[in-house]
């Protein structure tokens, strides 16, 4: 019964009370919004297709973070092959080495005018038994 009557005068209170919320344009405050976007979207190729060396940050299941400066070729700004030293490569599509590409499109970070101020493309390789690698290229 107590507990009735206290939730009854709560209900009878709120119902009373009305809140009415006002904004306010505030002449003084100047804000200038920095955008994220990706220029792909925008369906604009900003880099010339070719091979690039470029600094690529590396990760696996089975190893430490790496950083390695490789040879990679970009095709419509997306990366389609990464050159390793010795002569080995991975790349997009079809292969008989038993990973699956995941990813390799350039990012494109532009400001609040349009101008690129960063780029960055992500690849993960994912194989059979679990294992995974991971490529970053910043640009």
């Amino acid at each position: 019964m107590k507990n009735s009557l206290i939730i009854l005068v709560i209900a009878l209170c709120l119902s009373t009370f009305s809140v009415k919320a006002q904004s306010y344009d505030l002449p003084f405050v100047s804000h200038t919004p920095v955008h994220s976007v990706t220029q792909r979207n925008l369906g604009q190729v900003i880099l010339d297709d070719g091979l690039y060396e470029l600094t690529v940050e590396y990760q696996s299941n089975s190893t430490n973070y790496e950083i390695y400066t490789l040879e990679v070729r970009i095709k419509n700004d997306n990366i389609t092959h990464i050159y390793f030293g010795n002569g080995g490569y991975v790349h997009n599509g079809w292969n008989n080495s038993g990973y699956t590409w995941t990813g390799g499109g350039i990012r494109w970070n532009v400001d609040y005018y349009g101008n690129i101020i960063s780029g960055k493309a992500v690849i993960q390789l994912n194989y059979g038994n679990g294992r995974w690698q991971l490529f970053t290229i910043k640009f």
